[in-house]
């Protein structure tokens, strides 16, 4: 039996962790010099604060994000012949299987591609999720993408491109072939 395992990207990490120091960096700039505002376009001290403080809080978190990456490779996808689980951290038995998925289309959110999985009665999936949160998401990506799952591979080790062929590969292998 193929099973493809795809991890969590260290390269794509570390980039995020260098790009969330900068910014974290500059926001701390920004509280610190807020008195003295050298920019034409802001010139309000509270304002600058409150940019300053939101690039340190948002970008911190990203600074979080990307340490936990770095110390623990982290299982993201799994494919297999039963199907596709689109979320292994949560439960190993959590997955969709191929006779519910119709296909893979791919969208574009402010230049980041995104990979949808078109699946049959995307409320049941909903529905199935116990997770507020999750769920919420959930209904979100079937409200405006048709479907409640979608992928990225930014933070994975694989290209979109190949995510996209190993993924519409594996449909045809067990959906269809089998």
């Amino acid at each position: 039996m193929e099973r493809i395992e795809i991890y969590s990207s260290k390269e794509k990490s570390i980039l995020l962790l260098i790009g969330s120091l900068v910014f974290v960096v500059l926001g701390i700039f920004m509280i610190i010099n807020a008195e003295n505002p050298t920019s034409y376009i802001v010139r309000n001290q509270l304002v600058i604060i409150i940019i300053g403080t939101a690039s340190v809080l948002f970008f911190g978190l990203g600074i979080y994000v990307s340490i936990k990456q770095l110390l623990k490779n982290e299982l993201i996808l799994i494919i297999d012949r039963n199907g596709i689980n689109v979320n292994p951290k949560k439960s190993k038995t959590d997955f969709i299987e191929w006779k519910y998925i119709n296909g893979f289309t791919e969208t574009k959110i402010q230049s980041q591609k995104i990979i949808i999985i078109e699946v049959d009665n995307s409320k049941y999936w909903i529905e199935k999720e116990k997770n507020n949160i999750r769920n919420k998401v959930m209904n979100f990506n079937f409200k405006y993408y048709g479907s409640p799952f979608n992928l990225s591979a930014n933070s994975m080790k694989i290209s979109h491109h190949e995510l996209m062929k190993t993924l519409n590969e594996n449909l045809n292998k067990y959906k269809y072939n089998a």
